[in-house]
């Protein structure tokens, strides 16, 4: 192992279907502790793509079959991961260059994308464990129940639909594979400190869809093409184009005014301050 650090081990889950076949290999293992451990690698980002999933040490991913891999093979083939227990994976075969160790899911593996070639196991996770109490849902008092108020969770957060933010791109990702889809590229934007935006342009000018990560946020317009998010602005609530824009960047905009506005009543204190100052002779 020339390299060793931890790789983005924690992430906020991701309601996602996975979708594909898996290909897993079983290992007979007497230790207990290994009893339930398991490395997913998935073919696209944010867990998409057909999973491919070992319970044993892998010297070489070209050992391992994967139905959507480039050769048939496991091997290069993962773009983002979910490990249960810690795992050391490497970009050559036989544990070696670059090694990382990862502990959870890693929605996106960023520059590490299609390279891992080998993986072992390292011990039980290190994560700490949420107590139940933190996830499990809440039963509605008995008063809520009988007045008919709604304990429903609320409707996942939707991107802006028939939106493209032209311009400001750092980052262009050009999916090679099928399984990616605007989840993908926002879990990119959301793993990527630098991102403030992102415009996911489904499959017709390349086969399976590109992915734009912005910086800062650029102008929306309204396109066929594209599927667009931005950090800490609303749901779109499923809206398409200038209805999406309107209810999508409505929080964004009022935070860029407040903040406009809040600039503007500093200058004019510092002002009337300046001109108090002047007649005071101080």
């Amino acid at each position: 192992m020339t390299r060793s650090q931890i790789l983005f081990s924690t992430l906020a889950a991701l309601t996602l279907t996975v979708t594909g076949t898996s290909a897993a290999l079983f290992a007979k293992n007497s230790d207990p502790a290994r009893t339930d451990a398991s490395l997913t690698l998935f073919g696209g980002e944010a867990m998409q793509g057909g999973p491919v999933t070992v319970r044993k040490d892998i010297a070489n991913f070209q050992d391992v079959p994967a139905s959507d891999g480039f050769d048939g093979t496991a091997n290069d083939y993962a773009y983002s991961l979910r490990a249960v227990g810690r795992w050391e994976v490497c970009m050559d075969a036989g544990f070696r260059t670059n090694c990382q160790i990862v502990d959870g899911e890693v929605a996106s593996l960023g520059e590490y994308g299609g390279s891992i070639s080998s993986a072992r196991y390292l011990g039980p996770s290190t994560r700490p464990v949420v107590a139940a109490a933190d996830t499990a849902t809440q039963t509605a008092p008995a008063s809520q129940a009988s007045s008919g108020t709604s304990t429903a969770s609320a409707a996942p957060w939707q991107p802006m639909y028939r939106v493209d933010l032209y311009g400001s791109d750092y980052r262009a990702i050009t999916y090679s594979r099928p399984g990616n889809t605007w989840q993908t590229c926002k879990a990119s934007c959301d793993a990527d400190r630098k991102c403030k935006a992102w415009t996911y342009v489904e499959p017709g000018r390349t086969p399976y869809g590109e992915c734009f990560l912005k910086s800062p946020v650029p102008q929306a317009s309204v396109s066929e093409c594209c599927i667009s998010g931005v950090k800490g602005a609303d749901s779109s609530g499923g809206r398409q184009g200038a209805a999406a824009i309107d209810l999508g960047l409505n929080r964004v905009a009022n935070t860029a005014k407040r903040a406009a506005e809040d600039e503007v009543d500093r200058a004019v204190d510092r002002k009337v301050r300046g001109a108090v100052g002047r007649i005071l002779g101080n």
